[in-house]
């Protein structure tokens, strides 16, 4: 999961969220702007650029939406009807209206456990801890909220409140892997995604890397381990019929091509090491066989905007989609995605003081609260809800060709103009290919609800 809020700067004020975020606040009182003034927002920003994708009351805000075609055309031919998606994350929250009707909470679960590092250090609660019994649902509320923003790109319901999802009707199962402290340990992912294998879920989101490493290398006999194990799950899920779609990361790294990795080993009590690594490393889950693996874009097409790829994406992945960019199209922070987050979460306690700065970072109707993020984590997300709609047409495929036609139908996109590395420590060090509609930063291109459900 890891809030790795990357280098976006806002170019008038050469200030980034990050050190805002991590800038004690001078209040923690509500302020989150109501709807009509975050539509107000919105219409300035986005019409007449972007087509409002439908008729939710946030919905001129959902710039990533339109840019996908996640629209009233799409949504007449696949809704994710009678498909169930998995979201290894921090949980949901359970009462959020745009989350609660979609939710099937009697197969979510938590497998946190008692012992995880992150509750014996202090850094998250015993009570996010169900040990892998599911009948503790109180386990599965999202503390933080990654988990609540993630689940409702996938699947907010059309229901006249905030925002729709990419698929409406999708089922969503929260597999509760990641605790408020943004640790998400190699042991729980692997025993979410054998449940998920076991449960009849569909796709399966993974926005997280799976603790203690970012990189795991395979001349390291501990790190090989944990590597197979995570590899045997995942297998294991994919063999029961679940799709797998990964963010990429949020390190401004190559996946085809790493160089360092300054972050592991990545435990409550560890001392992170600059290490070089190689291709004989894997990011995981991003580069689990047979995963699709996603990287982030700004707000593509906004008028001046041609950098397209975000600033703190990973690139090397299958395809791409909107993860948002804070300052980097219209230089506010409405550049990133809307989403839902429970309103006494981490998240929202963070960013919601934040409004005075930022107007409309957090926005509020009744019980139903939202914020704006950014990462790869938002990316992939929409992926699998576009994938959710395939399924939902096409019950018979396989996850590989419902993979495939993912990536098939996705939009192409070109190298940006005259790439050079953005800021020190930029691993993305040239952007190649494209003869073939593919390319490093983008894979396949952007992902496209419209061309996956066309018959």
């Amino acid at each position: 999961m890891k809030v790795r809020w990357g280098p976006a700067v806002a170019a008038t004020a050469v200030l980034t969220l990050a050190s805002v975020l991590s800038a004690p606040t001078a209040s923690a009182s509500v302020q989150a702007v109501p709807v009509p003034a975050e539509q107000a927002i919105c219409a300035d920003l986005f019409d007449g650029v972007y087509s409002v994708p439908s008729s939710e009351p946030l919905a001129r805000c959902q710039w990533d939406m339109a840019l996908i075609n996640a629209d009233a055309a799409t949504r007449a031919r696949a809704t994710g009807t009678g498909v169930r998606v998995g979201v290894i994350d921090s949980g949901v929250d359970i009462n959020h209206p745009d989350i609660a009707p979609n939710l099937d909470l009697a197969t979510s679960c938590s497998f946190v456990r008692s012992d995880d590092p992150a509750i014996l250090a202090g850094l998250a609660s015993p009570t996010e801890a169900g040990n892998g019994n599911c009948t503790n649902k109180a386990a599965v509320q999202d503390v933080f909220g990654h988990g609540t923003h993630v689940a409702s790109i996938i699947a907010a319901p059309v229901n006249g409140i905030g925002i729709a999802g990419v698929a409406p009707q999708a089922t969503i199962v929260a597999l509760k892997a990641c605790t408020a402290s943004t640790y998400c340990f190699g042991y729980a992912v692997a025993d979410a995604l054998r449940y998920a294998g076991d449960h009849d879920i569909d796709v399966v989101n993974m926005s997280l890397f799976a603790d203690p490493y970012l990189y795991y290398c395979g001349n390291d006999a501990d790190q090989r381990a944990l590597m197979r194990e995570l590899q045997s799950a995942a297998r294991y899920a994919q063999q029961h019929g679940v799709l797998l779609v990964a963010a990429a990361g949020n390190q401004s790294t190559d996946l085809r091509h790493p160089i360092l990795d300054t972050i592991s080993p990545d435990g409550p009590e560890d001392v992170p090491i600059t290490r070089e690594v190689g291709n004989n490393c894997r990011v995981l889950t991003a580069e689990l066989p047979g995963v699709l693996t996603v990287s982030g874009t700004g707000p593509v097409g906004y008028p001046g905007y041609t950098t397209n790829i975000a600033s703190y994406s990973t690139v090397g992945g299958d395809l791409t989609a909107p993860g948002g960019d804070y300052f980097a199209a219209s230089n506010t922070v409405q550049d990133a995605i809307l989403a839902a987050v429970p309103p006494n979460s981490a998240l929202f306690g963070q960013l919601d003081p934040l409004n005075a700065r930022f107007p409309g970072i957090t926005t509020r109707s009744g019980a139903a609260t939202y914020a704006w993020l950014n990462g790869t984590s938002m990316a992939s997300p929409h992926v699998a809800g576009v994938a959710a709609l395939v399924v939902q047409l096409h019950p018979d495929w396989s996850p590989s060709a419902v993979a495939a036609a993912v990536r098939r139908t996705a939009a192409p996109m070109s190298c940006p103009p005259d790439w050079a590395p953005q800021f020190p420590g930029d691993e993305r060090l040239r952007c190649y290919g494209g003869s073939d509609g593919h390319t490093s930063f983008f894979g396949a291109g952007m992902v496209d609800a419209a061309a996956a459900t066309a018959r």
